[in-house]
Order: structure tokens, then sequence, then C-alpha cells
């Protein structure tokens, strides 16, 4: 019976050994120079499905201006693809949002940007108090290979 017991331990202790070495550290943010930030924006829902607000953000960076937003629902209203413009005099950011609306929870991801913000990108999580989308995650720069020398190609002639 002793041996049993043992060998029953040594089965769960094995089995508990191979199912975390599948598990993996949670990498560090790929993007180099990333950056934590949370953005706020005040929305009136009145207007739904085109609602009009403010922002702000926090973090490393602190931003104000005017927001837009155009709610897609579908699944039988419980969930959204949300389209959000952020304004200000500088330029305007972009933004995706898959919602939870059940929940109150969803993922958010620059999608475009213009004027001083046009290689901006950064993704993150939301949730969704009430008149509020209350955004959290990472902004970093986004520079394509031929924007790294200012622009122009070198010629070796």
């Amino acid at each position: 019976m002793r041996q049993i017991k043992f060998l029953y331990l040594a089965i769960v202790l094995c089995m508990i050994a191979i199912s975390t070495m599948s598990f993996k550290p949670y990498p560090k943010h790929k993007h180099h120079g990333a950056k934590r930030i949370t953005i706020t924006a005040v929305f009136d829902f009145a207007t739904a499905p085109n609602v009009v607000g403010t922002f702000t953000t926090g973090g490393t960076s602190h931003v104000s201006g005017t927001a837009t937003m155009a709610v897609h629902t579908y699944a039988n209203g419980t969930r959204a693809n949300c389209d959000v413009v952020l304004t200000t005099p500088k330029g305007t950011v972009s933004i995706r949002q898959h919602c939870n609306l059940a929940a109150n929870f969803g993922t958010w991801k620059i999608v475009g940007a213009t004027g001083a913000y046009d290689d901006l990108r950064g993704h993150g999580t939301l949730t969704m108090p009430p008149n509020t989308e209350a955004m959290t995650g990472v902004i970093y720069q986004h520079r394509d290979r031929d924007d790294r020398h200012g622009g122009r190609h070198h010629s070796h002639d």
C-alpha cells in the first residue's frame, strides 16, 4: 500500500513538472522605447452609435483634446468594435477597440495617426466605467526603414 501511495505521488509530481515546463515567462515588451500610458476618454453616449467627448492621457505623456467614437455592435449587442479618434492641435490618433460589453472589458490598438503622432503605435487593455473608456497600455515610435536616416536613401556612387 505504501508503494502505491509513493507511485501516485511520483506521478502527480511528474505531471505538475511537465505542465509547468510549457509555461513561458511573460516577455518584456518587444518594442524598443515603449512607454506606459493611460488614456481616459469621457463620452456622451446619448448620440450613439457616433459619440463625442474629450480625452486626457497620463503616464509618460500628458495630452488632452477632443474624442469621437463610432460604435459597431454585434453578437446581439454584447460585443462591439469601436473606432476612436483622438484629436489635438498637433494631430490625430486613431484607435480600434474590441470590447465585451457584458464584461465592460476590451483591448485597444493604435491603427493610424497624423501630424506629430504619425509614427506613434501602441496597444493595451481597457475598462468601461459609465460614460468612460479607460485605456492602459504602451506606446512607442514606429519608423519605416527609410525614415531611420531622415527619409533619405544613401547612395554609394
